[in-house]
């Protein structure tokens, strides 16, 4: 089995093919790019997406709200290994 490495990703509330209990989900492509190496840094490009967009852009692009989550990611080039989280 690959050990993976806790990185940091935004999600928001998901609304379709979803599975049971698990309503969020990654807000870009599950690619390593959009992982962060902090909770902190993914705190912060969070933020950024909400100054620089109104609610109305938000919300018709996500399901809010959004939050940053903890995600497994594989070592090197820390891609998601899921992209479902728990509610």
């Amino acid at each position: 089995m690959t050990a993976t490495v806790t990185r940091y990703v935004i999600t928001h509330r998901g609304t379709h093919g979803l599975l049971p209990g698990r309503s969020r989900t990654l807000v870009g492509p599950a690619q390593g790019r959009n992982t962060y190496a902090t909770r902190e840094e993914a705190e912060k490009y969070l933020q950024a997406m909400v100054e620089n967009n109104s609610r109305e852009t938000l919300e018709e692009h996500y399901g809010l709200p959004l939050e940053v989550r903890p995600c497994e990611c594989y070592p090197i080039h820390f891609d998601p290994k899921g992209i479902y989280f728990d509610d």
